[in-house]
C-alpha cells in the first residue's frame, strides 16, 4: 500500500504543471487585460488564496517600508533644520538614526499584515455579492485573481510615494494614479466576469456595489453626527459671535 501511495504521489507530482510564478502572472494580467487571462491563471493548481495572501503581504510590507523610510528621512531633515545643536551631542544622532531604522524595519511587516486583512475582507465582500448574484466560483480563485491585480499595483504605488512627497511633483503623478485606478477597476471587473462566468453588468455590480454602500454609510454617518451635534455647534457660534 505504501509503495502504491508513493507511486501515485510521484505520478501526481510529475503530472502537476510547473509553477506559474508571481511576476509572470502579474505581467500577463496587466499586459493581456481580458477575461480569458484570468481564466487561464485561475485554472492552475497555484490558484489559491494562500498564494494571494503571500503576494499581498510582500507587497504591503514593501509599501510600508518605503513609506516609513520616507517619513523617517523627512523627520530627520526637519529635526536637523529646527534643532541643529542636537547634532553636536555625542552619540545622539547615531542613536536616533539607529532607532529610526529599526522602527522602519519593524513597522513594515505590520503594514503587510494589515494589508492582508484588508485585502481578504474586501475580496470576500465582492465574492459574497458575486455569489449572491449567481456566481459559482470558489473563494480561492477569486482571491488569486484579485491578488494578481492588487499586489503589483501596491508595489507600483510604493514607487510613486517619494514623488508625492516632493512639492508640485505630486500634481504630475496624480494623473498616473487616476489612470492606474481606472485600469485596476476594469481589471477587477474582468476578473469577476471570468472567475464567476458573469456578464459585464453583473461583474460591475459585484465590484462597485460595496464601494457605493460604503460611501452611502459614511455619508449617512456624517449627516447623523452633524445633526446630533447641530445644537452644540449653534451654541458655540452664538458664544463666539459677540466676541467677534
Amino acid at each position: 500500500m505504501n509503495n502504491q501511495s508513493d507511486q501515485y504521489g510521484t505520478m501526481d507530482d510529475r503530472d502537476r504543471p510547473a509553477p506559474q510564478g508571481a511576476f509572470p502572472v502579474w505581467s500577463k494580467v496587466f499586459t493581456k487585460p481580458v477575461p480569458q487571462t484570468f481564466i487561464e491563471i485561475t485554472t492552475h493548481p497555484d490558484a489559491t488564496a494562500k498564494n494571494a495572501y503571500i503576494w499581498i503581504f510582500i507587497a504591503g510590507t514593501f509599501s510600508g517600508l518605503v513609506y516609513s523610510a520616507l517619513q523617517f528621512a523627512m523627520g530627520m531633515t526637519a529635526l536637523r533644520q529646527t534643532a541643529p545643536e542636537l547634532q553636536q551631542l555625542p552619540g545622539l544622532s547615531a542613536g536616533v538614526g539607529l532607532g529610526g531604522i529599526l522602527g522602519v524595519i519593524c513597522s513594515a511587516p505590520i503594514t503587510g499584515i494589515f494589508s492582508v486583512f484588508g485585502f481578504a475582507i474586501s475580496t470576500a465582500l465582492i465574492h459574497w455579492i458575486a455569489r449572491f448574484l449567481g456566481g459559482q466560483a470558489n473563494f480561492d480563485k477569486m482571491a488569486y485573481a484579485f491578488g494578481a491585480i492588487t499586489a503589483p499595483m501596491t508595489i507600483i504605488s510604493a514607487f510613486l510615494i517619494p514623488f508625492n512627497a516632493v512639492p508640485y511633483v505630486s500634481f504630475c503623478t496624480l494623473p498616473v494614479i487616476v489612470l492606474l485606478s481606472i485600469y485596476v477597476a476594469y481589471l477587477e471587473v474582468a476578473a469577476v466576469k471570468a472567475v464567476h462566468g458573469f456578464g459585464w453588468l453583473e461583474a460591475a455590480i459585484a465590484v462597485f456595489l460595496p464601494v457605493i454602500l460604503i460611501v452611502f454609510i459614511c455619508a449617512f454617518s456624517v449627516v447623523a453626527i452633524m445633526k446630533a451635534l447641530g445644537p452644540s455647534i449653534n451654541d458655540i457660534f452664538q458664544k463666539i459671535q459677540p466676541a467677534l
